[in-house]
């Protein structure tokens, strides 16, 4: 008989009579301890209802605060309804359980997918565990096991986009307050910074916080969307008036929205904004400005146009102010170049001193080592302060960095053990394995973003790790970027990743030969063995990692996208041919992205193209790269043609670029 230890003295023996009570209790042991049981007839069946206290670890692990519903019941089809009773249970309690996490013990032989299908769609943590009708709970130590990868095998670092979520928002909430303050006076701010540094996020909580109080009008004026960044200065000015105009009667608007409205509709001056009462300030917000800069990765024709803009801008801007009209104005995107030269073949330049130079800063190391340790704490593994320090030196306190290098050593980790400190010299090599794996392409390919668009900041790179540092008055640049730190010898490349990413970093023009302009003389490349397989493993590898990205965003965007009381799911089931949708209609959401080909991703993402529109812009183009990199290089060994490589390479470099 089970000692019941973890079961309050009070209710033990009742605990002892019941059966399924017991062998829970006793598989919960160690994790949880149960403050409460009975027994309660819903929908004609008899449940066993206990209440679990989590240890402390287990608390500081899944974010707890409450005590957990454990349900127990013996039905041989468990139905979603299990999930109806939990949750009116859990409301029924006065706060003492916590409303999304139900542990859920049944008989049903494919109940454990169901119910955690379940709950993914209805947005509750659901941990099943399986008992035969006929016999009893598994050993302890198997269920200790199976609930182990069931709390922790949830990869918390994991982000497919911009952070949504108040929950995974770390590490800038004050700057995001003082950044809406700003606004809010009417003031011209601007925040450059590498690509996945944060700011798309900074910018939606700005957002969010105008939505919350109410007291300021923003126009979004996203300039990587196509039909924004293909107009001329005139065009360009025009639509931003109408986003402005939407933005003062509708409180937000978003450039896509403006486009798609006629000038007849909705004339684009802002002259009818200043001749009437302004209730509230408006902000003109413009993220991803790099596509409308001389240095556009899009469009050259921007190299002129962007002077012309900037100056029939500033003159609108001034007459806002002459005209007692709140308006204000954010910048951000990665170079800062265009808005720091003096001007542009021999014409001032009409942005310099009206935008101001601003920099979105990596994260203090406090705010990098709590927002490491509390994601830590989620999948069960506890870090010291000592390691958390080494993680974020390594990735130069940049957010997105540090949660790449996390969900890394989370996967290298077994789950069983779980929670467990993580001894020091295994938290190191996986760091180390981490840059070498993962780390070094993510910092190349964000140093060369960097360096297509203003190649200042990388040449300083180079020369502050060439001579161990520079002196300040030359690094001040690079170290308002946060790519470098001010040492006692003045600015120096401190983080591994950076150092990686340099030092990968190809030429700075690679010229790509299209296959028609291939002479007889290219032939082919002629690779030794070991030559030929470093060659394809780097494209493998590369692909592999976009694929995952691939089928994340996928997930988020569409999970996003779905209505109230919508699954995600239906739409990617939708898009399949009829066959292989009967196939993989029982899987969840998890299970169903893992069955998918590449050729099915493709799919999916051209048949809901409205949720993707904004990441990969060019709808033609991301089908083009995608089913060119269908066909893998990597799949035979034979000699291979230059310009294929070079093509593959630059439809993998476009992905990846997208997919940032």
């Amino acid at each position: 008989m089970a000692n019941l230890e973890n079961v309050k003295d009070d209710i033990r023996p009742a605990v002892a009579n019941n059966s399924l009570a017991t062998e829970l209790s006793s598989a919960l042991s160690g994790m949880f301890t149960i403050e409460f049981f009975n027994t309660q007839n819903h929908n004609r069946l008899k449940h066993v209802v206990l209440h679990c206290k989590p240890t402390r670890n287990i608390a500081d692990s899944l974010l707890l605060d409450r005590e957990v519903l454990a349900l127990g019941l013996s039905v041989r089809d468990v139905q979603v309804r299990t999930l109806h009773v939990a949750v009116e249970i859990a409301q029924g309690s006065n706060g003492r359980l916590d409303p999304a996490f139900f542990i859920v013990a049944h008989s049903d032989p494919s109940g454990d997918e169901k119910l955690r299908g379940w709950g993914r769609e209805m947005g509750y943590k659901v941990v099943p565990i399986y008992r035969p009708k006929a016999g009893a709970l598994p050993a302890a130590d198997f269920i200790r096991r199976n609930l182990a990868q069931d709390l922790f095998a949830y990869d918390p670092f994991s982000l497919t986009g911009p952070v949504l979520s108040d929950a995974e928002f770390f590490g800038r909430r004050t700057t995001a307050i003082d950044i809406f303050r700003q606004l809010k006076s009417g003031r011209i701010i601007s925040i450059f910074g590498v690509r996945k540094l944060g700011k798309t996020s900074l910018i939606n909580r700005v957002v969010n916080l105008s939505r919350e109080n109410g007291d300021l009008n923003i126009a979004m004026i996203d300039c990587s969307v196509d039909g924004f960044y293909k107009l001329d200065a005139d065009g360009a000015l025009k639509a931003v008036a109408k986003a402005a105009k939407m933005a003062a009667s509708r409180g937000y608007s978003h450039i896509s929205e403006a486009l798609k409205r006629s000038d007849k509709e909705l004339v684009p001056v802002f002259d009818d904004l200043w001749g009437g009462k302004a209730e509230k300030p408006i902000a003109i917000i413009f993220d991803e400005i790099d596509y409308i800069t001389p240095s556009s990765p899009t469009r050259p024709e921007w190299k002129s146009e962007f002077n012309k803009f900037w100056r029939e801008f500033r003159v609108v801007y001034q007459e806002a102010q002459r005209m007692g009209f709140p308006l204000s104005v954010m910048v951000s995107g990665v170079s800062s170049q265009a808005f720091r030269v003096e001007s542009f073949d021999g014409i001032e330049n009409s942005v310099l001193h009206f935008v101001p130079e601003g920099y979105l800063a990596p994260f203090a190391r406090q705010a990098s080592n709590q927002m490491m340790k509390r994601l830590f704490k989620r999948c069960g593994l506890i870090v010291s302060n000592e390691e958390l320090d080494k993680l974020a030196e390594v990735c130069a306190d940049f957010p997105y960095w540090m949660r790449l290098a996390g969900s890394y050593i989370h996967h290298s980790i077994d789950i069983q053990g779980r929670p467990r400190d993580i001894e020091s010299k295994l938290f190191e090599e996986l760091l180390d394995d981490f840059i070498d794996a993962e780390g070094v392409e993510v910092s190349r390919v964000a140093l060369e973003d960097l360096r297509r668009k203003s190649p200042e900041p990388i040449e300083l790179l180079k020369r502050a790790e060439q001579s161990s540092a520079i002196p300040l008055r030359e690094g001040n640049l690079i170290l308002r970027y946060g790519l470098a730190s001010r040492t006692s010898s003045g600015v120096a490349v401190t983080s591994e990743m950076i150092k990686s990413g340099l030092e990968s970093l190809g030429p700075l023009e690679v010229a790509v030969v299209e296959k028609a302009e291939v002479s007889s003389e290219v032939g082919f490349l002629s690779l030794a063995t070991e030559e030929w397989a470093e060659e394809l493993s780097v494209i493998n590898r590369r692909r592999n990692i976009m694929e995952k990205k691939l089928r994340e965003i996928i997930h988020f965007s569409l999970k996003f996208a779905s209505g109230k009381g919508e699954s995600w799911v239906v739409s990617v089931l939708s898009s399949l041919p009829e066959r292989q949708r009967a196939e993989l209609s029982s899987l969840s959401g998890d299970a169903l992205l893992n069955r998918i080909y590449w050729k099915d991703l493709l799919v999916i993402v051209t048949k809901n193209w409205q949720s993707f529109e904004k990441i990969f812009g060019d709808k033609r183009r991301f089908s083009s790269a995608m089913e060119l990199l269908n066909d893998r290089p990597d799949a035979h060994a034979k000699s291979v043609d230059a310009a294929d490589i070079a093509l593959y390479r630059r439809e993998l470099s476009w992905l990846e670029e997208k997919l940032a």
